[in-house]
């Protein structure tokens, strides 16, 4: 299993409007083959957030990536988010 995380900064004021749009697209993400889950932590006081989704393969995740390229873009645009580099890490450990 393998986890994409990605972290961003946001004003405090636009979490609310990042949650939404984050509900709004993840029934297309658990269509996804290899879609395992995802997580949106966030700081609400400084505005960082950390997004978290977990994928079964390698490939899975990267089948999913152009679409995911597209929805941080819109993100960005919608919510005057800076998109960020993510990093993949693979799970060693699931509790």
């Amino acid at each position: 299993m393998l986890a994409r995380i990605n972290s961003a900064d946001t004003a405090a004021d636009q979490l609310a409007g990042l949650v939404q749009f984050s509900e709004d697209q993840l029934p297309a993400a658990r269509e996804a083959p290899g879609f395992e889950g995802f997580y949106l932590l966030a700081d609400r006081q400084s505005g960082k957030v950390v997004s978290i989704s977990l994928w079964t393969s390698e490939d899975d995740l990267w089948l999913f990536e152009g679409q995911g390229t597209e929805l941080r873009q819109e993100a960005s645009s919608e919510l005057g988010i800076a998109p960020t580099l993510a990093s993949v890490y693979e799970v060693v450990v699931r509790a």
